[in-house]
């Protein structure tokens, strides 16, 4: 849906329909319960705008713009429902309450209540941007474009429709990222109630949100509302492992539930005695999902996942995060290897904590998270996280210049997949660059580099130098040698082995390969190393073609037919040309049938102009004194001459001989349009004519218009008109005119202009005659 349609009021019921949501004054009464559950939005986003020290005087107008947002919604889907059988109300107001909980500012709370409005009620662009602001109406009608399928597109399978709303996801982000926090909290309340659509649907809708809208959450750090969509989607796609897993889980809560208690009794106390009074201390439940994967992906048993047991600290500072983690340790033997540092190397999406898996007293493993209040906000919301208001303003009036970094990294991204025209390979692409699992590498200097996991030497390689990767000869890993695809660990020390004599990357390592960054710079440098072979092979196919046709590859494919066809084919440069035809197929032909066109069009030219000359250049001494077809020719004789059907010259018109190849002289009038139009390089071809010496034997044809108001006996008048010049009447067409009026065009026979002078003059006297000319 784009901008204001005014197709959309285009009968009765609609007209009525937008009249009644434009009037403020017409209300409609609203439901207790629905009302309770907008109050509680409401109530939220009051709580957290406080906390984020906004004025009252701000926050009253916040909440003004919400409260009429759901007074406008509740009425434009008054008679709307959901397949659940609720009011649809209870939708936009569920995907509100989900935004209130990553905290975000007015104008999202407003446009997710006003979400389908656009789409599915009377309301457009216009009408939301009028009562609610500029920034609310982009919004909604951002979410109403992801929404939207493109009737005119034509879908080969559902990777290619994946594949198109993933785009449409990225387009969305570059005119305000808050539509995507929209959708994905659209998408979780779908997921939420997915039980109500059927088993096939159900499926379509997990497996589309694993693949697109899940790595989205992951890649803006929104874990709170990915976890809860991974573990919906293991619902649905594996419904026996779920509900086994939740048994499993379950089974022994009490004993769970009591050891994660005694643990986090005893934390609490030691921190307190280390002198840590402000902090937050709780057992964190491992989403289902997650432990899914370990054992699915790991072939582990649920007894040996590590942190099935977690427990999460928070505290004030960064300092204190390090004190924590010595004082955890202290307390509790930690596991080797089980040790993570994200407050020093951040994830991708800005995610910071630090993890370490400990045994407790028991001998039971459980995992430890320690960040501050600030990285919570982050880990939790990521950068929905981040919003805020303007000193002296309200939240509607939303400044997104904390996004812009991570806009840029993800628009980098797809940026980096736009030349991946095949749906599947850019979803691929896409799932690894998007939402990756990571690993930290050293260099031989104990510089890091962080890889997404499953990282091999080549991407290492890439990752430090494009051209210590195309002189890559070999690798070593922990000081051992190892193939180029040797998969990388977290913690391995990396040393690349080039050579100056390496052959340089091949399409193999396209394969080999992990990261984005790693295959463009592989394929940059193929494609430069196959340049001028590929430059060769083009302009060999090239001639063959012609040389096959029959033409001689040297006349035709000068430098002046390439150049043009350059143009022509939209390239940058010949070289691009041929590059374009070294693969043969169609393009060889195409390239060559142009070519010979080229050839073809400028020897006609050359020809047609020669033979002007040649007319231009007969002596005059050749002209005869009278000619058959009453027109002579300055300076040539015995050609054939003819007058032009578009304006039909008589003897005592201004006229003009315009040279055809093969065709003689054609003698226009000197004001007829084709030669007042004629292009600037055919007005070599003109050449001076003249009428010959009167001769009563010689007939001719001239055509009249006549413009007459519809009456009986018109033409009869007319006829009359002509047989009292004693003119004959060859031809005739009638045709209607403007209304009332009827167009007549009349050839008659003459023989000198002063005939057609008088006939001119004489229609003009019948009555009803409204114009008389002669057609040009």
């Amino acid at each position: 849906m784009g901008k204001f349609d005014n197709t959309r009021a285009s009968n009765s019921e609609d007209i009525a329909e937008r009249a009644y949501l434009d009037d403020d004054a017409q209300i409609c009464e609203i439901l207790p319960e629905i009302q309770e559950q907008f109050d509680e939005v409401l109530r939220l986003y009051t709580e957290y705008a406080r906390a984020a020290k906004v004025s009252e005087e701000d926050l009253a107008r916040d909440r003004d713009l919400i409260s009429r947002s759901f007074v406008f919604a509740y009425k434009a889907h008054r008679n709307q429902k959901r397949k659940t059988g609720e009011p649809y109300i209870i939708h936009p107001i569920a995907v509100a309450r989900i935004l209130t909980d990553i905290k975000v500012d007015s104008a999202t709370l407003s446009a997710a209540l006003l979400h389908d409005t656009i789409e599915d009620t009377a309301a457009d662009w216009e009408m939301v941007s009028v009562k609610f602001g500029t920034a609310v109406a982009n919004l909604v009608d951002g979410v109403t474009k992801l929404n939207t399928k493109l009737d005119n597109v034509v879908y080969n399978s559902k990777t290619d429709i994946q594949a198109s709303n993933v785009r449409k996801m990225f387009i969305a982000l570059s005119d305000d990222i808050r539509v995507i926090f929209i959708k994905l909290a659209d998408r979780l309340h779908n997921m939420r109630t997915l039980k109500f659509q059927s088993p096939e649907k159900q499926i379509e809708k997990a497996q589309e949100t694993l693949d697109i809208y899940v790595p989205f959450a992951g890649r803006f750090g929104i874990y709170k509302i990915k976890w809860e969509l991974e573990d919906l989607c293991l619902r649905y796609l594996h419904p026996d492992e779920y509900f086994n897993l939740i048994n499993l889980v379950n089974g022994d809560r009490e004993q769970r539930e009591g050891f994660m208690e005694q643990v986090v009794s005893e934390i609490r106390n030691k921190l307190k005695e280390n002198g840590i009074t402000h902090f937050e201390i709780e057992g964190r439940p491992k989403h289902f999902y997650s432990i899914y994967k370990k054992m699915h992906d790991k072939g582990k048993t649920i007894d040996e996942i590590y942190d099935l047991y977690a427990c999460r600290i928070i505290v004030d500072a960064v300092t204190e995060c390090y004190q924590v983690l010595g004082i955890i340790h202290e307390m509790y033997q930690h596991v080797p290897g089980r040790f993570k540092d994200y407050i020093a190397m951040p994830k991708e999406n800005k995610y910071q904590s630090i993890h370490t898996t400990v045994v407790s007293h028991t001998g039971t493993p459980f995992e430890v998270q320690i960040r501050t209040y600030q990285m919570h906000q982050t880990a939790e919301f990521g950068i929905a996280a981040h919003w805020h208001y303007k000193e002296s303003g309200t939240s509607s009036e939303f400044k997104a210049d904390r996004y812009d970094e991570k806009l840029d990294e993800v628009r980098q991204i797809f940026e980096s997949q736009t030349e991946l025209s095949d749906s599947s390979e850019f979803l691929e692409a896409l799932k690894m660059n998007i939402a990756p699992d990571e690993i930290f590498v050293y260099t031989p200097k104990h510089e890091v580099i962080k890889l997404p996991s499953g990282s091999c030497p080549i991407d290492f390689a890439y990752a430090i130098h494009s051209g210590i990767g195309n002189h890559m000869h070999g690798a070593k890993v922990n000081g051992r040698m190892v193939t180029i695809d040797h998969p990388l660990q977290n913690g391995d020390i990396v040393e690349i082995v080039t050579s100056a004599n390496s052959s340089g990357p091949s399409v193999e390592w396209l394969k080999k390969c992990r990261t984005s960054g790693a295959r463009n710079k592989i394929r940059n440098w193929l494609r430069k190393a196959d340049k001028d072979s590929d430059v060769n092979k083009g302009r060999t196919n090239i001639n063959n073609y012609i040389r096959k046709k029959g033409y001689d590859p040297g006349l035709v494919t000068k430098n002046a037919y390439i150049l043009k066809a350059v143009k022509d084919f939209n390239c940058s440069n010949v070289n691009e040309l041929f590059l374009q035809i070294s693969r043969g197929g169609s393009t060889v032909s195409k390239l060559g049938q142009k070519l010979i066109e080229y050839y073809e069009t400028d020897n006609r030219i050359k020809a047609e102009e020669q033979e002007v000359t040649e007319i231009k250049k007969k002596p005059a001494a050749r002209v005869r004194e009278r000619s058959d077809s009453g027109i002579i020719v300055k300076g040539a004789d015995n050609l054939l001459i003819r007058r032009a059907t578009c304006c039909n010259p008589v003897p005592g018109d201004a006229i003009i001989g315009y040279i055809s190849k093969g065709k003689g002289i054609t003698v226009h009038r000197t004001d007829c349009a084709n030669i007042r139009n004629i292009r600037e390089e055919d007005r070599g071809r003109l050449i001076e004519v003249n009428w010959d010496s009167p001769n009563e034997n010689r007939k001719y044809y001239a055509d009249i218009q006549v413009v007459s108001e519809e009456r009986k006996g018109l033409f009869k008048d007319i006829s009359k008109v002509c047989d009292d010049y004693d003119l004959e009447v060859v031809g005739l067409n009638l045709t209607p005119g403007e209304p009332g009026t009827t167009n007549t065009l009349l050839t008659v026979e003459i023989t000198d202009m002063h005939q057609i002078q008088r006939l001119l003059t004489a229609l003009r006297q019948v009555e009803g005659v409204l114009k008389v000319f002669r057609p040009r």
